[in-house]
């Protein structure tokens, strides 16, 4: 049977190689690639949106989490391999969450037996996760597996005042929260879905558990210091058109990480990483190791995976469409703001449709540092993590908006021939 990565690709050339390169690295390569592009500002002309604008125009606020289409994003997209193909879609602001509800409307999950839906700037972070994920899936059996990079639940009171919950929110705020609680509104006409939101509780504090592999450094002390010195420049290296003070010391870290790779390439040795540490308040007995991949299972409905990463199966995909179109979810297409819902609504999906909720510490979806919340999803710190996930197989560096690939393992020259030559 067969697979596909369903990519939604958007913002940035960068993020979007990030994850194809880490993807074509997979020992499992029987998949088809399905680009989504998100074409447009987000800002759709659509009647829906006309409180929002009026909103917009008056107190010159917005939503904050829009971006414009880059037309580079095509260009490293472009691979020489029957197997890729892409679609269109008008971004809006249902974001990649959007592009994946549309993907599922047009029914084009019908020829997969699964179907991983990932966005740009997820990063497979090691070689098999894509291989046993699959393996997995098929044997346990596992119908719902999200990235556990930031494995989140919040209380119900705090999510549906989330962005009106301090002193004197502003107009806009007020209407985010409102098209919130509407997202979840349009769920609840299932009497099932209903039932979940009503039993989801208002306690205890919200918290993030975060489940990648541990790769260096491994300490909250170790990512302070790292993250001190690439914090000061990466932001100013990746948009720089001339080199700024003190470059090559901000350097250090993204240059030492792409040294080791290509060492490691040179020597024949690849890095294995251990499966990512539970974390407080998850248990050995929900805990599966499978070729170093760890899975875990979660029983609350209210878990969700930040930045939608999932591997969803033919089964389950039949059930939530059929769900969709008897009462009429894909509304939720046309609310302003709706992909804050949609975030959380993919987290009770399992228990929702009769399926056991999975995560995974296969994948990052690079956003922020765990620790000290800068921003990191920059060329520079993207092409280090590929150096760090990937040491041995790929040394990654980065020109202006894009990624290089400087050196690979041999198994990997073909694709010289597969991707486009900005890669190179």
């Amino acid at each position: 049977m067969k697979t596909a990565v369903a990519l939604c690709v958007h913002h940035k050339p960068w993020l979007a190689m990030s994850t194809i390169l880490t993807a074509l690295v997979q020992d499992e390569q029987a998949f088809d690639v399905r680009f989504l592009r998100n074409a447009g500002d987000g800002d759709a002309g659509r009647p829906s949106y006309a409180r929002y604008r009026a909103l917009r125009d008056d107190a010159h606020a917005t939503n904050t989490h829009l971006s414009p289409y880059d037309e580079g994003v095509a260009a490293v997209c472009a691979l020489a391999l029957d197997r890729a193909s892409d679609v269109e879609y008008v971004n809006d602001q249902t974001l990649d969450s959007g592009a994946f509800y549309k993907f599922i409307r047009d029914r084009r999950w019908t020829p997969y037996e699964h179907v991983l839906f990932a966005g740009e700037g997820t990063l497979f972070a090691r070689p098999n996760t894509l291989s046993t994920m699959l393996r997995f899936a098929r044997e346990t059996p596992a119908h719902f597996i999200a990235s556990g990079h930031e494995q989140r639940r919040l209380p119900k009171n705090t999510m549906l005042r989330y962005s009106s919950r301090h002193d004197a929110p502003a107009p806009m705020d007020t209407f985010h929260d409102e098209m919130v609680r509407e997202t979840f509104a349009i769920f609840c006409r299932d009497p099932e879905f209903r039932a979940l939101f009503d039993a989801w509780p208002s306690a205890p504090p919200g918290e993030t558990r975060h489940y990648v592999p541990p790769i260096p450094p491994t300490t909250r002390a170790g990512r302070r210091v790292r993250a001190a010195l690439v914090g000061r420049g990466a932001g100013m290296i990746a948009g720089a058109s001339s080199r700024p003070p003190l470059q090559a010391l901000f350097e250090m870290p993204y240059q030492l990480d792409a040294f080791c790779s290509r060492a490691s390439i040179a020597l024949g040795s690849e890095a294995a990483w251990p499966p990512a540490p539970l974390a407080n308040g998850d248990t050995p007995a929900d805990r599966v190791v499978v070729e170093g991949v760890a899975f875990h299972r979660v029983h609350e409905p209210e878990w969700f995976g930040c930045t939608p990463v999932l591997l969803l199966s033919r089964m389950l995909l039949e059930r939530f469409a059929a769900r969709l179109e008897r009462f009429g979810m894909y509304d939720v297409l046309d609310l302003p703001f709706a992909a804050t819902g949609l975030e959380v609504v993919w987290g009770f999906l399992p228990a929702w449709l009769g399926f056991t909720k999975w995560f995974t510490d296969g994948f990052h979806r690079v956003r922020k540092d765990f620790v000290t919340h800068r921003r990191e999803d920059y060329p520079p710190d993207m092409a280090s993590y590929i150096n760090r996930y990937h040491r041995g197989r790929l040394s990654v560096a980065w020109a202006g908006e894009h990624l290089k690939v400087r050196a690979m393992k041999r198994d990997y020259h073909w694709l010289t021939d597969a991707l486009p030559a900005v890669y190179f």
